[in-house]
This record gives structure tokens, C-alpha cells and sequence, in this order.
């Protein structure tokens, strides 16, 4: 059989460790989607191209290689493109394909006729369209690169159906040159840092998610911890704490998650965070140093050690934590769940190894101020720098395919779990299990709450009721609702051993972590 460029795209996939494509079906699709059937590349399908980019970022996220994800033409670009704006914030590698008309009706008013290169190219690295059957292969090495290159990042290729279509014979095939090399170590640069903290007394380490993406968490945190420094992580970057760490302090950033670390610094090392909102653009802090790569030559450094400063910091993370807690305390309502309820049966129940998701906004306060006190894995996910709500049942999917075997919990919001509610049905028909733990408060928390604050009433803040355990049972999966907190830590371990997609509904009395 001849082959086509299509064929030689998907090789091309295989040969880099694919095993899957995100997709929704649609048009400009179908060469590629037989393609894969017949290499074995598996296609999971959604109900949204929303929850497709999704799933790929996700996948990128948690592998720090690409994920792949599929859409049709037209509409579904934009669509899709919520995903890959995810990614681009977040600097995770990601490639996006999306299907077109054929190159020859381009531009003369086909269906869906639109420049769907030019519509991905401001959040992407690398947006190109595929307009030589024999640059295939190419046309893959140059955007597989890019998204694996630092900063890391979301690639687009626009694949026409006729250029998918076409015949090309191997010995017409460009071939591709090799990997750009990455970044280097500045040997200087880590001289310059260790010599500042060597003459500071308050040092503090920002963690990011570049020092995620460059694999220099583990070393940064031995670091840390053999010279007692402090470590925080902005919130929404990913994680790097896999085991609890007394160096590590939580995160820091964005409405209430700030106990006063930075402002009490006297010596700041950004490593791999961006300076924005969530550290004050420095605006209130000393010296300020940044170092995204050679921690593996700081690694086993050693520095008068700054166990009193260390241990100052331990309190004033400590006392916040239990300011976050009062608070809840105040809001409680008799005889109804709250959601610090939720947050102790994870602590509970949860398994050390589970991946965690966490999906909205005021559910994501309170369980960003209390769950990452000690320890944040690489291995949780939140919803990125984007801050974007109703990610979490792709991210959920995407966990699911990235570490087969392994607990998956997602903990979301009512009103972000309702964006893509539908994808259950999705999971549920492709055996792709997780336990769903849905705090519903019946608003938008966070700005209700702001709302209320700031005008007295709520303006377009408010949802109304659902019953989420019957939705969930009607679209394939288990539901549950409880009543009694006491019941959360149970029903969580029951749900996690029970193989199948499982929502527990979970009615609770509003309020926001406002320390």
C-alpha cells in the first residue's frame, strides 16, 4: 500500500512515543484519524475541542513532552485553542493539529475557509501550515522542537485534507536535521548566586515552573534543604515538592495566597518563575538574583546553614495556615459541609501517589493555602497561569492516560465542572476512571464574594441547583451525594479502589480563605 503524508505524519508521532490523539471528529480530519487507526495511535474522542486542548496540555504538563490533540476547521480552531492558550501560559510543550478544506480551495470561500495558521500563531511557538506533502516530516521535526525547546510551549501545524492525502514516496522525503541544543549552564551566573545567599540572611527561593520543565526541582529542593533556605512556588506553576520538605513554605501569589515571605526576604533566586502579580513585581523585596539552570551544580553546596531564618518562616507559614482555618471556622452553618470538610479528607484519604487536579477558583484557595504546606508534587495539577477555569475533566483524562495505574482525583467547583460536563460520558465509555470530589456552593465563589465585599448584593454571580450525582449517574458514571463531612474520607477511599469514574457531590456552605 502506498503511503500517504498522513502516514508518514502519524510514523512520525509514533517514533517520538505517541500513543494518542485528543480529538473531536470533524472535517479535515478523516485522513488523519484512518492514519492512526491503522498505526495503532489511539484516538480519544470528546465532546468539546475545548476539552482536547485540554487533555494535550495536561499531557505536556505532566510528561514535559508534547501531548497531541485534533481538531476539525473553522469554529473549532478557537475552540481549541482555549487549551493551547493554557499551554502557553504555563510554557508547556503541546502540539495542536487542526484539519482543513483542501489546499487547493483555500482562500476561494470553501467550508470553514479561514486562516487558522494566523488564528493560532500569538499563543503558539511555532504555527504553520503544511502545504508540501514531502515537507511532512519536516514540517513535524521543526514544530516538535520547538515545543521541547526552553521556554517550552504549544506548536500548530494546519494539515489541509488533500496534503494528508497525497502520496510520497520515502526517497522524496525531506529529512530532518537534528535538535536544536538547549540552554546552557552559566557557570558565572551560579557562582554569583551562591556568593549573594552566602551573604544574606533572609534568603528566599522562588520556584517555577521553568525549573519543573528543566528537571532541577529535585536538586534546587536538596539545596535548600541541606542549607535550611526557604522555597515557595508561585500558585498555578507546577510543582516540584514530590516528598514533604520542611525548606518548602507552599505557594505564593494571586488574592490571599501570601503569608509575607518575600516582603521579610532580604535575597530573592527566582528559578524558573516569571516576575508578575503573584510575587508584587518585587515591588517590596531585596536583592533579587535569578537562576533557571545549574542547580545541579548547587545541589550538594554547602552554606552556613540558616536554620533560625528557616525556622521563622516555618511559623509565619504555620500561622497562616491556621488564620486560613479560622476564617473557615467562621463560616460554618450548622449541620452543613464546608469546604476545609473537603480538604482534611483529602489529607486523609488520599493517596500519596495520587495525582491531584484542582478546578476552580474558590475551592483552588482554600485547597492551594492548605494542602501545600509541605509538600506540592509535580505530579498535581492546577489550572496554569492563565488562572482558566473548567480544565479540570480533560486535565482529569489526561492524568489518567499519563500515569496509567495511579489514583486520580480531581477537585473542582460547581460552576467550573459544568463547563464541560458532558466529557463524563466520554470518559466514562473509554475506561478512563477518576474520582470527582464537586464543592458546590450554587456561585461563583470568588466573585460573589468580591461582589458582596465591595457592592453589597451579587450581580450575575449566582448558579442554581443541580443535581450533580443524578447528572453524573445519566451520563455513565457513579454518583454520589453527601450531607455529612464525616462521610468524605470513606467514600473517597471507596471511590478511588472502585476502578470507575465517580462523582461525589458534595453541597457545602460558601466562603473564601480572606486572611
Amino acid at each position: 500500500m502506498q503511503r500517504t503524508a498522513a502516514d508518514w505524519f502519524v510514523e512520525g508521532l509514533k517514533q517520538r512515543g505517541v500513543e494518542w490523539i485528543a480529538t473531536l471528529c470533524g472535517h479535515g480530519l478523516d485522513p488523519l484519524f484512518d492514519s492512526a487507526r491503522r498505526a495503532g495511535i489511539r484516538l480519544i474522542d470528546v465532546r468539546n475541542e475545548q476539552t482536547a486542548g485540554y487533555i494535550a496540555e495536561a499531557a505536556g504538563r505532566l510528561n514535559k513532552r508534547p501531548g497531541v490533540c485534533a481538531s476539525s476547521s473553522g469554529v473549532a480552531v478557537p475552540n481549541a485553542l482555549t487549551g493551547v492558550m493554557n499551554a502557553w501560559f504555563d510554557q508547556a510543550p503541546m502540539l495542536y493539529i487542526s484539519g482543513s478544506a483542501n489546499l487547493t480551495h483555500l482562500g476561494a470561500g470553501c467550508f470553514q475557509d479561514c486562516d487558522q495558521v494566523a488564528i493560532a500563531a500569538p499563543v503558539t511557538k511555532y504555527s504553520r501550515l503544511i502545504s508540501t506533502p514531502n515537507r511532512v516530516e519536516h514540517m513535524l521535526d521543526e514544530a516538535w522542537n520547538a515545543a521541547m525547546t526552553a521556554p517550552h510551549g504549544p506548536v500548530h501545524l494546519m494539515f489541509p485534507m488533500d496534503v494528508q492525502r497525497a502520496a510520497v514516496e520515502e526517497s522524496d522525503l525531506f529529512v530532518a536535521g537534528p535538535a536544536p541544543q538547549s540552554g546552557g549552564v552559566d557557570a558565572s551566573q551560579v557562582g554569583e548566586v551562591l556568593a549573594a545567599l552566602a551573604s544574606a540572611k533572609r534568603p528566599l527561593l522562588i520556584a517555577g515552573s521553568g525549573v519543573y520543565y528543566a528537571g532541577e526541582g529535585a536538586a534546587l529542593l536538596r539545596f535548600a534543604a541541606r542549607n535550611s533556605i526557604p522555597v515557595q512556588t508561585p500558585i498555578w506553576d507546577r510543582g516540584i515538592c514530590d516528598q514533604t520538605n520542611e525548606a518548602f513554605l507552599g505557594v505564593i501569589g494571586s488574592l490571599t495566597c501570601d503569608p509575607g515571605l518575600l516582603a521579610m526576604s532580604d535575597c530573592v533566586v527566582l528559578a524558573g518563575a516569571a516576575v508578575d502579580y503573584r510575587l508584587q513585581h518585587l515591588q517590596h523585596c531585596g536583592k533579587v538574583l535569578r537562576l533557571d539552570r545549574g542547580w545541579e551544580l548547587l545541589a550538594d553546596a554547602e552554606l552556613p546553614a540558616f536554620s533560625d531564618w528557616l525556622a521563622e518562616a516555618r511559623r509565619v507559614r504555620t500561622e497562616f495556615s491556621a488564620k486560613v482555618r479560622a476564617t473557615g471556622e467562621r463560616q460554618r452553618m450548622a449541620g452543613r459541609t464546608h469546604a476545609l470538610d473537603i480538604i482534611d479528607a483529602l489529607q486523609q484519604a488520599m493517596p500519596d501517589d495520587a495525582t491531584l487536579i484542582i478546578d476552580g477558583g474558590s475551592i483552588g484557595q482554600w485547597a492551594h493555602h492548605l494542602l501545600t504546606e509541605r509538600r506540592y508534587p509535580g505530579y498535581w495539577l492546577t489550572c496554569g497561569r492563565s488562572g482558566v477555569v473548567g480544565y479540570g475533566l480533560g486535565a482529569a483524562m489526561a492524568a489518567r492516560l499519563s500515569r496509567p495505574g495511579k489514583p486520580v482525583v480531581l477537585l473542582s467547583g460547581d460552576g467550573a465542572f459544568t463547563f464541560t460536563v458532558a466529557e463524563l460520558e466520554c470518559a466514562a465509555r473509554q475506561g478512563l476512571p477518576f474520582v470527582i470530589l464537586l464543592a458546590d456552593d450554587q456561585k461563583w465563589g470568588i466573585t460573589h464574594s468580591g461582589h458582596l465585599r465591595q457592592f453589597g448584593c451579587a450581580m450575575a454571580s449566582e448558579l442554581g441547583p443541580i443535581a450533580f450525582d443524578a447528572l453524573a449517574r445519566s451520563l455513565g458514571a457513579q454518583g454520589v451525594r453527601i450531607e455529612h463531612s464525616s462521610e468524605i474520607a470513606e467514600v473517597l477511599e471507596r471511590s478511588v479502589k472502585s476502578g470507575v469514574v465517580t462523582l461525589v457531590h458534595l453541597p457545602i456552605s460558601g466562603g473564601n480563605p480572606g486572611v
